[in-house]
């Protein structure tokens, strides 16, 4: 399972992907000049704007961190989480730069078995690993219960967006408006002379007897015993900052999403001036993979979770969560996850059901994230939860559902979402619980697919569902069976997408321009023209330097990052790998009279190499390949750009292919779907060991855009002990085009030069595509002890590499994940 969110998109497409929709919404809808236009209640009520949600407000790219550490994992059983945690406590002991980071911690490939749990509690600290998928960076959880990852400062935190309770130390402003309807910018207090432009407020809404009655949550009762839905005197707060100041009349950054009616709020509803949140700020979680051992037992016995934040302006993405319960939570406000996928292949037992994500916090976007599993809710809302929370582009397999879980949750925001056998919910739960009562109000689910809705109306709101296909289940309130059905919400062009296919997207593009949407991977791809020589521009190079000869791998790696590149994935990585072994060095080569590196892998009776840290592996591998630094990304190919590579190779007589795969260079899309690589040359044999030959090979994004052998007629004798010039040429999009032309130097006979259209040369979610050079290499099975050695010919091998060169036409001006 190479990338769990890639597998459901083969299932079940994207939305935003296929046709424009031909349904029209009653309530926003595109005028003539694709403004979009709002439909109001009587009162001025209003969908809000939900495009505020995420990193930094909406729009703004997920930084990238350069790392400080790098962390290697021990061994296979033993507990690598004071080693971790060490790291990110150097790495948290730095002071921040100019944009308040510290550093990332890396986590090489391997599997890091993990007692405990690893956190972060110091601002700008990312931890990263090397991939979501089973040949990356895997936290595998034992001992206690515990969650893997917490990013958390543990300092006390304001109420923030919820239910909290009054302070007597704080000084409150009353606000005189009658009806403030949801969706407003604006309202107005008895006195503004305390307040400031870019001051951060709470704005508390008082739960009252009144209101209470009013949504007939009065008469709740569960096996004879009166149940409490939200008790009177308590607050749903929402947190807010200040854009302008007007005489008395205050504009917020972020509209607000619940109504405010002087005369269910006794005319109290008030603002606090709240500039003293600690929340731990600018820390990511980002390309790891977390395993649980399975839990078929009840989310109260559960022991592993996999991720909590509670901060400001932070992210995780590219996370696959294999097994773990409640798996994902979040507070505070401004944060993204994006391409966070859950597991759960043990079933889950028990009628009271986990929560796989709880985004419970304000400003919250979840970006093509999905989960698999039955008898659990895919998302479920805690009370009082205040948005905009929003889920763009979401994949759930399984029986579940998603719901504002209990009393009183606002302003949630399912855009293009996908329930082919789960539900969306937003309903009363009556006594369900503790007095869960109504669960959520003004919220939308917009162009979605479920198999069912439950679509109910509290008193005095809305619920919409709009464009969605499904059916509609109208209930009465639990425990109430005899009552009667309660009001259904509003369903609006239902079985009939609408226009914009996506709300979030559009509203987005409307508030800050089409460069939002590039910046969060959703901008469109202009039709650039074909370049001419003239238009591609060196990017970077490298040449062996002498000064490496019989310098260890450690130099030439610190060498090549000088220059954007990378040596850490070689057979020194660690102790379980032919760790004393020499397997890349620098040497004089007589005929390009120039020093060139030389890379070795191990299979002889002596040594055998392993891959990253795997012993007992079935592959091997010894390369280099390009920096994802964000300072180099110009040597990677980014979505739309043009990319020519210059380098040479030479391979020596006797070079023995696998009959599986052995690689001298890939182009290797980073994160995302990025199991396969999208471009190969290889040599193979068959399985007698005849036929050796080098093959072009690509794999597309999907089974159906990979075309497979491109060229599969080069005998290997041509290339034996000759250095042979590389020409390729790339253009990074899914309907691509790639050239290759491979020239031997000794007689300039061009062994092979051919052009490709129409290749899908990109990968859903990646970041950009890098180029790897060396030898990665099947033994042919897997190795069953230390001594074990293949049996299929394989021995000793050597690849020579030199001259690389990247030249870059069209150039991507603000690279970014895509699809």
């Amino acid at each position: 399972m190479k990338n769990i969110y890639y597998l459901l998109c083969l299932l079940f497409p994207l939305s935003v992907m296929g046709q424009e929709p031909t349904g029209k919404s009653q309530w926003i809808y595109p005028d003539a000049s694709g403004k979009l236009v709002y439909k109001t209640t009587k009162k001025g009520d209003r969908i809000i704007d939900f495009s505020h949600a995420g990193y930094k407000g909406g729009g703004v790219t997920l930084p990238y961190v350069p790392a400080k550490l790098t962390v290697h994992f021990l061994g296979e059983n033993e507990d690598c989480t004071d080693y971790i945690q060490k790291a990110i406590d150097m790495v948290s002991a730095l002071p921040k730069d100019e944009n308040g980071f510290r550093g990332a911690v890396l986590l090489a490939p391997g599997r890091f078995v993990c007692e405990r749990t690893i956190q972060i509690t110091a601002d700008g600290v990312v931890l990263r690993g090397t991939g979501s998928d089973p040949s990356g960076s895997t936290i595998v959880m034992t001992g206690g219960k515990h969650t893997a990852i917490v990013v958390n400062n543990n300092l006390r935190q304001r109420a923030g967006n919820r239910l909290g309770e009054t302070s007597q130390d704080e000084k409150s402003i009353k606000v005189i408006d009658k009806y403030i309807p949801a969706g407003s910018y604006h309202f107005t207090v008895e006195d503004a002379s305390g307040l400031s432009v870019g001051d951060n407020i709470e704005i508390r809404k008082p739960v009252t007897e009144r209101w209470i009655k009013y949504m007939k949550m009065h008469d709740l009762v569960r096996d004879g015993k009166p149940q409490t839905w939200i008790k009177a005197g308590r607050l749903l707060i929402a947190e807010r900052t200040i854009a302008g100041i007007e005489k008395n009349t205050i504009t917020l950054t972020v509209p607000l999403v619940d109504s405010y009616d002087a005369q269910f709020t006794d005319d109290n509803t008030t603002v606090v001036i709240a500039n003293d949140v600690r929340r731990i700020r600018q820390c990511g979680v980002e390309n790891l993979r977390i395993e649980s051992p399975a839990q078929a037992v009840n989310h109260g016995k559960a022991l592993y979770y996999a991720l909590r934040i509670n901060g400001e302006d932070c992210w995780a993405k590219d996370i696959n969560a294999m097994e773990t319960m409640e798996s994902v939570g979040v507070g505070g406000r401004r944060i993204t996850l994006q391409q966070i996928n859950v597991v759960r292949r043990a079933l889950h037992q028990g009628a009271s059901k986990p929560a796989e994500f709880a985004p419970n916090g304000g400003q919250i976007l979840l970006d093509r994230c999905s989960v698999a599993g039955d008898n659990i809710w895919f998302v479920a809302l805690g009370g009082g939860q205040t948005g905009p929370i929003v889920f763009l582009n979401c994949s759930f397999r399984g029986n579940g559902r998603i719901e504002g879980h209990q009393r009183w949750s606002t302003g949630l925001l399912l855009d293009n979402c996908v329930l082919p056998d789960g539900g969306i919910d937003f309903k009363n739960r009556g006594s369900m619980g503790s007095g869960h009562g109504w669960g959520t109000a003004w919220s939308v689910a917009w162009n979605c697919v479920a198999k069912s809705y439950v679509n109910q109306i509290p008193p005095g709101t809305c619920n919409w569902v709009i464009g969605s296909k499904g059916e509609s289940t109208p209930l009465r309130r639990p425990f109430n069976q005899s009552g009667p059905t309660l009001p259904v919400g509003i369903f609006d062009s239902h079985n009939t997408q609408v226009a914009p296919q996506s709300l979030y997207l559009a509203q987005l593009k409307e508030r800050l321009g089409e460069s939002a949407l590039q910046a969060i991977g959703y901008g469109s791809t202009a039709q650039l023209p074909l370049p001419t020589p003239s238009d591609y521009a060196f990017q970077g190079g490298m040449q062996a330097s002498s000064e490496l000869v019989g310098r260890g791998y450690n130099a030439i790696h610190e060498y090549m990052r000088t220059l954007g590149w990378d040596y850490s994935e070689h057979p020194n990585i660690s102790k379980n790998d032919h760790y004393d072994g020499v397997h890349c060095e620098v040497i004089f080569d007589p005929i390009l009279q120039q020093y060139i590196f030389k890379f070795i892998n191990h299979a002889s009776t002596e040594a055998l190499d392993s891959d990253r840290g795997r012993l007992l592996s079935d592959r091997q591998r010894n390369e280099m390949k390009s920096q994802t630094n964000r300072n180099w990304h110009h040597l990677n190919g980014n979505w739309n750009e043009w990319q020519r590579l210059e380098w040479k190779f030479r391979i020596p007589k006797g070079f023995q292919p696998t009959t599986k795969f052995c690689h001298l260079h890939q182009l290797k899309a980073q994160e995302g779907n990025n199991g396969a690589p999208l471009i190969t040359i290889s040599t193979r044999c068959d399985e007698n060991g005849d036929n050796k030959r080098v093959q072009v090979i690509h794999t597309g994004d999907t089974r159906t855009s990979g075309k497979g052998v491109l060229i599969d007629d080069l005998p290997l004798s041509d290339f034996e002990d000759e250095w042979i010039q590389v020409e390729t040429e790339m253009h990074y999009t899914h309907h691509g085009t790639f050239r290759i032309k491979l020239t031997r130097i000794s007689d300039g006979k061009v062994l092979a030069n051919q052009s490709f259209s129409d290749v899908d040369l990109w990968r859903k979610g990646a970041t950009n595509i890098r180029n790897k050079f060396g030898i990665y290499r099947s033994l042919g099975r897997k190795m069953q002890s230390a001594s074990d050695r293949p049996d299929n010919g394989l021995k000793d091998e050597s690849l020579q590499l030199a001259d690389f060169k990247v030249y870059e036409a069209h150039t991507n001006p603000n690279p970014q994940p895509h699809d």
